[in-house]
């Protein structure tokens, strides 16, 4: 591979840290920095949230109107976005054991994967023929 191809070791370092869940700052006004319990959580806060004012409006009804039965049922949705979401999370997490347990019994499956530059893209094509039927001979 060219040398003008390459990266160096920081910069991939820089570039697998950014990438992983987790790896990044939390912020509040990003959702994509949340854990997976919070998106669902928030997701699913906002969708009760939005469907009850959606139906005020389409019934004509004030904002306030059966306001506490409706808040519970918010809260009763948003506590089962946040259990999806823990779900979810316990759910990657065993994945990526049962992954790591299998590496650490198989390493020489996994060789490829150490050298970071990798292949160039002429070793991962393969040849080309091309066969159409202008070009084919009838004996």
């Amino acid at each position: 591979m060219a040398d003008s191809t390459r990266v160096s070791e920081q910069e991939l370092e820089r570039r697998e840290s950014f990438i992983r869940a987790g790896h990044r700052e939390r912020s509040l006004v990003d959702p994509f920095t949340w854990s997976y319990p919070l998106k669902g959580a928030g997701a699913m806060l906002g969708i009760s949230a939005v469907s009850v004012y959606l139906q005020n409006r389409w019934n004509k009804k004030p904002y306030y109107y059966a306001i506490v039965p409706r808040l519970l049922l918010i809260g009763a949705a948003t506590a089962v976005g946040y259990a999806a979401g823990a779900l979810r999370e316990r759910h990657y997490q065993t994945r990526d054991a049962v992954i790591e347990h299998y590496m650490k019994l198989h390493p020489e499956d996994f060789d490829h994967f150490n050298d970071r530059s990798g292949r160039s893209f002429s070793q991962v094509l393969l040849p080309w023929y091309p066969r159409r039927t202008q070009y084919t001979k009838y004996d």
